[in-house]
């Protein structure tokens, strides 16, 4: 029988959210910050995206561990991304506050120190991104490359099994004029953890741990990354009057 390794603190989920909520809220006032600087929003706009497509993960330790489990890799499942964010620099460059959320199809686990669940795992994330736009003076079409940095956490279960990390995001999209202030995008994106971490336990009942076990008894620690491809659309907002 495994139990609880001494001496090690218990990463709450409390704890975990609170970090994650300390995150979005700095992200949040960055880009307050800089869009509502005279200097900088003087020619911007603000816009509103919000798109949706195919989001394939990898997670490798998880798909090794169901491997031995004689079950199937994580498969590919839909994604959600919604971006608030602001023009700088003549439209050359923008600041944004991306989320996205994406859900896979369920899967069982279970080994010699689990007694077997159904995960149906979620991915959820925050990132401060900037992007820079290749055809600043078209009107016709916005190319875009954008890196960005912010916190994402991967559920096994709905609200449980845990996994928190800073993370990275690399992301390119075309935005293509249809009508005035509103734009088609077409948009693909990698996001990749910064960190390790170990899934924490899904199940409050489990007295014995406070993480996921894999098939040798150690904790089930993985990194989050994923490949998504989504379409959508950007409405831009009028500038605000000064």
């Amino acid at each position: 029988m495994y139990g609880r390794r001494p001496g090690r603190r218990k990463e709450t989920g409390f704890m975990r959210s609170n970090f994650a909520s300390r995150i979005c809220a700095a992200l949040s006032i960055v880009l307050v910050v800089v869009a509502c600087s005279p200097l900088l929003a003087e020619d911007g706009r603000f816009f509103v995206r919000i798109g949706t497509g195919a989001s394939v993960p990898f997670l490798e330790n998880l798909n090794d561990e169901l491997a031995r489990q004689n079950r199937g890799k994580v498969g590919p499942g839909y994604g959600l991304g919604v971006s608030l964010g602001h023009t700088l620099f003549e439209e050359r460059w923008s600041l944004e506050l991306h989320f996205t959320a994406a859900f896979y199809p369920p899967f069982d686990y279970d080994n010699d120190y689990e007694s077997g669940f159904t995960a149906k795992l979620r991915h959820y994330a925050t990132f401060l991104v900037a992007r820079h736009n290749f055809m600043s003076d078209s009107e016709r079409f916005r190319p875009t490359l954008g890196a960005g940095i912010g916190y994402g956490q991967t559920n096994l279960i709905s609200g449980g099994g845990k996994l928190g990390a800073l993370e990275g995001l690399v992301t390119g999209r075309l935005d293509v004029s249809i009508r005035k202030n509103l734009d088609f995008a077409f948009e693909c994106s990698y996001y990749a953890g910064l960190q390790s971490k170990k899934f924490g336990s899904p199940f409050l009942e489990n007295f014995d741990t406070d993480i996921v076990q894999n098939s040798a008894g150690d904790a089930l620690e993985d990194t989050f990354r994923s490949l998504d491809v989504r379409v959508g659309l950007t409405l831009w907002l009028k500038p605000m009057e000064k």
